[in-house]
């Protein structure tokens, strides 16, 4: 709580009773929490946060607008991560005429199929910053980068998967590094594989879609950081009322 305080200039005791006051008693687990509109939304992210009470997983679903990193809805719900809560989210947005163009996620087999149901028109970008990730762990993990063929090689990854502005450039690059050195075989198997997934946003340039998901990466590591300042995250249902009180403190109350 002290780290609340310290931010917003107040006792820690203050900073408490501005977070109790927020509370919505009406908040629980299993319901959709919709925090704005989505008249000018375009495209979105999409991810999850994992959470285990009393030895029991929790997922909270969550969407934010791709362009402000604006959450627009949540809703933690009692299983591990799987379409249903997707589903939820994208049926509100739908029932609202939302006109999303865009989706974009570490493509996990739920919102795949949640996205295709609801948004089958949307381009679906691949978070390229999963892919690289996924990349380093067939190369080696951490011990990749402490040799000095590592921190060469490392770029050429990240450029083949951030640095072109399409496709078949990125494809051409990748035969000649994979030829030049094949001793990286598994890494760059990974990007080959992946390689139409993470640049689905040429399909529309004008829309200028990220390539990663690393605005709601950064909303999901923020909201960590401030639920370890808390003592009450014992329950569900405080867990979800707590993230709904930090959420509207930091933007707005809820619309709906």
């Amino acid at each position: 709580m002290r780290r609340l305080a310290t931010k917003w200039r107040v006792c820690a005791t203050t900073a408490w009773n501005r977070i109790q006051r927020t509370q919505d008693k009406r908040v629980d687990v299993g319901k959709l929490i919709v925090l704005s509109t989505t008249d000018n939304v375009t495209f979105l992210m999409l991810d999850v946060k994992h959470f285990r009470i009393h030895g029991k997983p929790y997922s909270l679903y969550v969407a934010i607008d791709g362009l402000t990193s604006r959450p627009l809805a949540w809703i933690l719900l009692p299983r591990d991560e799987l379409r249903d809560g997707y589903d939820v989210i994208l049926r509100h947005l739908g029932a609202k005429k939302a006109r999303i163009k865009a989706v974009i996620s570490d493509w996990h087999r739920g919102i795949l199929a949640s996205v295709h149901g609801y948004y089958p028109k949307a381009i679906h970008q691949r978070c390229a910053a999963h892919v690289l990730m996924k990349a380093f762990g067939k190369l080696g993990g951490s011990k990749f980068l402490k040799t000095g063929y590592g921190k060469e090689m490392w770029p050429v990854f990240k450029r083949i998967a951030l640095e072109f502005n399409n496709k078949n450039s990125a494809r051409m690059y990748l035969g000649r590094m994979r030829k030049k050195y094949p001793i990286y075989y598994r890494g760059f198997k990974v990007l080959e594989k992946c390689l139409n997934d993470i640049y689905q946003f040429e399909k529309n340039p004008d829309l200028n879609i990220p390539r990663t998901s690393n605005r709601i990466e950064n909303f999901m590591g923020v909201l960590e950081q401030r639920l370890k300042t808390f003592r009450g995250t014992k329950t569900p249902k405080t867990t979800i009322r707590i993230i709904t009180s930090f959420i509207l403190i930091k933007y707005k109350r809820p619309t709906n």
